[in-house]
């Protein structure tokens, strides 16, 4: 899977398979990346492989129902946004999942997915940006801020990738020995 031509990763966790397909379709469609769980075990075991910028999880299922799960990510310190979905949930249910970290709660059947899911990445990416961004002290010269952000967006982008030069240097649209020059300009440890 090449992450870069896919609008976003989401993680589904339902366990009713023929609701989790139609979802997953919806989405692949118009190029999301989906992948499929179907019980807390394989959320967790999706969760611990890989990244992803969505879970949407069921409340009800069979073993750990998709609330306490919640609760054990949230309490784990889990940053990926969460939206909570059920076909039979009550008001409280919904208070409780917001009050445990859930960003959502969907009523199923789910009816418009698309803006829904469009809706919710776009929100997660403008927050997800102004707390980067906001960590710059805009009053100094321009180069210092614009050093301050590359400085930033490398670690992170190395951290994330195993200090994998290559993978860096294609994800930031550079050539390598342009990525070691930056690198070694802004004081960065190539590891």
């Amino acid at each position: 899977m090449d992450d870069l031509t896919f609008i976003g990763k989401i993680l589904i966790v339902e366990d009713d398979h023929n609701n989790s397909a139609a979802m997953r379709d919806i989405l692949e469609d118009v190029n999301y990346y989906v992948i499929l769980a179907h019980s807390a075990k394989e959320a967790k075991a999706a969760i611990d492989s890989q990244n992803f910028d969505l879970v949407m999880m069921d409340v009800w299922m069979p073993g750990q129902d998709g609330m306490s799960l919640l609760e054990e990510w949230t309490d784990s310190g889990f940053t990926t946004p969460i939206v909570m979905m059920s076909g039979h949930a009550e008001h409280k249910d919904v208070v409780r999942a917001i009050q445990m970290g859930a960003i959502d709660f969907l009523q199923k059947p789910l009816h418009d997915l698309l803006p829904l899911v469009r809706k919710l990445l776009n929100k997660q990416n403008i927050i997800s940006m102004e707390q980067v961004i906001s960590g710059i002290n805009f009053d100094v010269p321009l180069k210092t801020a614009r050093n301050i952000f590359e400085r930033q967006y490398f670690n992170h982008h190395l951290e994330e990738n195993d200090h994998n030069i290559a993978k860096v240097a294609e994800l930031a649209g550079l050539e390598r020995t342009t990525l070691y020059r930056k690198l070694k300009d802004l004081g960065i440890d190539r590891k």
